[in-house]
């Protein structure tokens, strides 16, 4: 993994595992967030953040640090 999927690994793990908040995100009942509302909201908060990169960093993990649903329009923490 790249310095930059590592740099976005992290914050994912930061947003996802501790402060959802920052970004004014909720984490669902089941502990997922929505790939674009994450996005968008970390990229409104200074951070430059694509879909693709966030898919990127789920695959890139081994074992998973993060889980996508079926169809990839939610996240959480693993």
């Amino acid at each position: 993994m790249n310095k930059r999927l590592t740099k976005i690994s992290k914050y994912l793990t930061f947003i996802l595992r501790h402060e959802p908040g920052s970004i004014g995100l909720k984490l669902d009942a089941d502990r997922y967030l929505n790939v674009d509302e994450l996005v968008g909201r970390a990229n409104a908060t200074g951070k430059t953040i694509t879909r693709d990169q966030v898919a990127e960093v789920v695959a890139g993990h081994e074992p998973p640090l993060f889980e996508l649903t079926a169809d990839g329009s939610r996240i959480r923490a693993v």
